[in-house]
């Protein structure tokens, strides 16, 4: 199973390209204009895309520039579709001209994905191995300098304060650990199960950003929030973890952190926006991979954040430019 995204500014085109790639066994994310597909392009990033050419904000034609250009999505093979162009565009993977036949369709589907480049996966022992690699890495740290106070409190036969408190400081980070690694697990073997409700995304974005404002005094918290409600279907308690992984994330360079919240008639996002340094394309591109060599701890809460994000029908994407820190976007469907 592979995951397409479909761009089309037409409702009825919309359904039935998106109901052939479902028929043919795939996920599917839905697109109405081009900005939208870029969007979740970013946030998702889907094995295939699939894109009319004329539409609002956005054309087909640079949707693929677009995505030709991106670190991260310029080898996603994308079928251009166009009653207008004659022969299509070299950014595209295939073109088919409208009209077409539903069968011309479906080889095509068939065949980009077959030939779509694919990230490796952690199978069988290797995984095992990487796992519990990660894991010894992971607690090695802090558990080497807990047990290193506790020997010292032994043999000095004292308990200052100090450190009584390095010693608590490391242990709650094995916890958060712990926790982290049981979720991330969770999640890889899709067993975590939402519970939505309909309430104000903006409202429960206050409430997390006034609790790091306490936590995080020295940071400099911005918000570009909407003043009237922004309801939307989600699960308080998972969205409550993506906002507290991402405010963390970028309170700890200090300095500026810039909160926003946008909504359209089928999207919201959340921007979170720090004032770090510069992330390389090739951090970039590993920012969300789980249990990576050197990823303990950061790298695994941004993990989970992507596919909590991802379990609420939207996705989590990262973009970081030179002087200008780094900005994690949360884009969630409205529909």
């Amino acid at each position: 199973m592979s995951l397409v995204l479909v761009a089309d500014d037409e409702p009825a085109v919309l359904e039935v390209l998106s109901q052939v790639v479902e028929d043919l066994g795939h996920d599917v994310l839905q697109a109405r204009d081009g900005e939208e597909a870029w969007s979740l392009a970013r946030a998702r990033r889907p094995n295939l895309v699939v894109t009319d050419h004329m539409m609002p904000r956005l054309s087909g034609l640079d949707l693929c520039r677009r995505l030709r250009g991106d670190e991260v999505l310029g080898r996603v093979p994308i079928i251009l579709l166009s009653a207008v162009l004659p022969h299509g565009a070299p950014e595209a993977y295939a073109f088919l001209h409208k009209p077409f036949e539903i069968t011309d369709f479906e080889g095509l589907i068939r065949k980009a994905l077959a030939e779509a480049p694919r990230s490796k996966p952690l199978e069988g022992s290797s995984a095992v191995e990487a796992l519990g690699d990660w894991v010894a890495k992971g607690f090695q740290g802090p558990l080497s300098a807990a047990l290193t106070e506790v020997e010292r409190l032994r043999v000095e036969g004292t308990a200052g304060g100090g450190s009584l408190e390095a010693l608590g400081a490391q242990l709650k980070t094995l916890e958060a650990l712990t926790r982290d690694f049981r979720e991330a697990a969770q999640l890889a073997a899709r067993s975590v199960t939402l519970r939505p409700v309909v309430a104000d995304l903006g409202t429960h974005v206050r409430q997390r950003l006034d609790t790091w404002k306490q936590r995080l005094p020295a940071v400099e918290w911005m918000q570009e929030l909407p003043a009237g409600p922004v309801e939307l279907r989600f699960d308080p308690e998972r969205m409550q973890r993506v906002m507290d992984t991402l405010l963390e994330h970028a309170g700890r360079y200090g300095g500026e952190v810039k909160v926003a919240l946008e909504s359209t008639p089928s999207l919201v996002t959340v921007r979170v926006k720090d004032s770090g340094p510069d992330l390389s394309d090739e951090a970039v591109r590993e920012l969300f991979e789980p249990f990576r060599p050197g990823g303990a701890g950061g790298a695994l809460g941004l993990y989970i954040a992507s596919e909590l994000s991802r379990l609420h029908g939207g996705g989590l994407s990262v973009e970081s430019k030179k002087g200008q820190g780094t900005t994690y976007s949360v884009v969630l469907p409205r529909g």
